[in-house]
């Protein structure tokens, strides 16, 4: 299959349907649906950026089978640069393509190493009949505190507590996109944490950075309107006004995230 990208293309692998997309200057955006017709229903982002000396690839989705598209871009398209790999957070459908890449750099903050450590292996047994491909647990190899910068890349990875404590973003300075993981989402943000202050102080400094571009781990590209209406919700979860939030189009994901930080109706 050719992989030699123009705009766009959209094709099968097994059951996965994916797109691949031109994202600015020198991003490129795959997006899968497998997990779409799951009871997730949702479609999953891996972001490539490349540049002058590397391919940083942001989050490994399913295992290795699912990854394999996108090596396989890489080799033809960008072939002798180094990959390194980043992980946003440390959820499963995140993760376990890592495995394809265990000879690799793999960057995350410290607290994600750690909770893919501690749950890693527990979250394959549980959500097992979703993986792609025989998936061994990898770490990260590399991690940071607050940030790790590739200066003459253009290219940041920075701490950004969120969706899990250990949440972390990556900004491309050049073409002006973030890549929030899990942090942005539609319609509203789901909590993983009971970290909901400094999930807000998380958004309100994205809206500081010189972006264009929003990718979340999930869904469409955005922009900051996204993560405006992401902070609405939190501000309202903090008020007290969420009567709305009981709408259908809210509701499972509005009801967990009482849930997790405590609250009732």
């Amino acid at each position: 299959m050719l992989l030699k990208l123009k705009l766009y293309i959209i094709f099968k692998i097994g059951e996965i349907k994916l797109e691949i997309k031109k994202v600015g200057n020198r991003g490129v955006l795959f997006k899968f649906f497998y997990l779409q017709d799951t009871g997730f229903g949702v479609t999953t982002n891996v972001y490539l950026i490349n540049t002058k000396n590397y391919v940083f690839v942001c989050d490994t989705f399913l295992g290795p089978d699912s990854m394999k598209e996108v090596k396989n871009y890489i080799d033809i398209n960008l072939p002798n640069k180094i990959i390194i790999i980043f992980n946003s957070h440390y959820d499963w459908d995140h993760i376990w393509g890592n495995c394809i890449f265990k000879e690799n750099i793999i960057i995350s903050h410290k607290l994600c190493r750690n909770n893919i450590i501690r749950a890693g292996e527990k979250e394959l047994e549980v959500y097992s009949e979703y993986k792609r491909g025989d998936v061994e647990i990898i770490p990260p190899n590399l991690t940071f505190d607050n940030k790790i910068s590739f200066e003459e890349e253009g290219v940041e990875f920075f701490h950004s507590p969120g969706h899990t404590n250990g949440s972390a973003s990556c900004i491309d300075l050049v073409d002006k996109v973030l890549f929030a993981g899990d942090n942005v989402e539609y319609p509203i943000p789901y909590f993983q944490a009971d970290n909901i202050y400094d999930y807000k102080d998380t958004l309100e400094k994205y809206l500081n950075l010189d972006i264009k571009k929003v990718i979340p781990g999930h869904g469409e590209i955005s922009n900051k309107s996204l993560i405006k209406e992401n902070i609405t919700y939190i501000n309202n979860i903090i008020t007290g006004d969420i009567e709305e939030y009981l709408d259908f189009k809210y509701r499972k994901v509005h009801l967990e995230n009482l849930n997790r930080i405590g609250k009732s109706i």
